[in-house]
């Protein structure tokens, strides 16, 4: 009897060892779950917000990068400031050297005593813009013709451009020719580069034959000169300061 007795006991021992032990092993395997769904919740989260980080939304914001970033594809480099910097960026061209400067735009002959009008800098905002580099622009423009057309502003910018290329190469092997302001060249002789400008204010036909003594703008027809643009490689124009002029100008 007592054999049988300790056979129970013994038997109720290894049924509550193996309940404990099956219980063990359910609170794993519950806690495994909770932690697998957790994981992939968490993970599910991180797929979430890489892929909408990789949105351009999340870089760009109202057209400009944020936190920091930036970016190229959206840079403008017209979009900026003037920033002065009298040791960083020292001027490019020296006026007093530069055959091509018209005394009413030359500060110097009108009387400006200073010079640090020169030290001011262009940034964009989203981008840096890399400092002009004369012979990069001679060589990107070798064997080519460039025309400059249209009025006072077109002229300026053509003055500036010619005196930023004149003065990375010596003037002997520069080639100037001025006609009675209608007509500009500059060549710089080892590049076989030429850099022109046209004055034509309007780029169309003006025409003072009326009978009434008003000038018509012809807008299907070019100004006769333009035949002397025909050939050059790069062209570029402007016109309309002209269109609202008074006086005798008036068309």
């Amino acid at each position: 009897m007592e054999t049988s007795s300790s056979t129970i006991k013994q038997k109720w021992k290894l049924c509550a060892f193996a309940s404990i032990i099956g219980c063990f092993i359910l609170m794993l395997r519950l806690n495994e779950n909770h932690n697998s769904v957790r994981l992939l919740a968490f993970q599910n989260k991180n797929t979430t917000n890489i892929i909408s980080s990789l949105e351009p939304s999340s870089f760009i914001e109202n057209g400009k990068p944020i936190n920091g970033t930036k970016s190229i594809g959206h840079c403008n480099i017209f979009d900026g400031r003037w920033v002065y910097k009298p040791i960083d960026s020292p001027p490019l061209y020296d006026e007093f050297q530069c055959p091509f400067i018209g005394d009413q735009v030359s500060c110097q002959r009108n009387g400006r005593p200073d010079f640090d009008y020169e030290n001011w800098s262009w940034e964009a905002n989203d981008c840096e813009i890399p400092r002009f580099d004369g012979k990069d622009l001679l060589e990107r423009l070798r064997g080519k013709r460039v025309i400059v057309v249209g009025d006072s502003l077109n002229r300026n910018q053509w003055e500036s451009l010619a005196c930023l290329l004149y003065s990375v190469i010596p003037s002997s092997r520069a080639h100037i020719h001025v006609q009675n302001g209608l007509h500009k060249l500059f060549v710089a002789k080892d590049y076989n580069c030429s850099v022109e400008f046209h004055w034509s204010p309007f780029l169309v036909q003006l025409d003072t034959s009326q009978a009434n003594g008003t000038k018509v703008l012809r807008l299907d027809k070019l100004v006769t000169s333009a035949e002397r643009w025909r050939g050059a490689d790069i062209m570029v124009f402007n016109t309309g300061h002209w269109w609202v002029h008074s006086g005798k100008f008036r068309a």
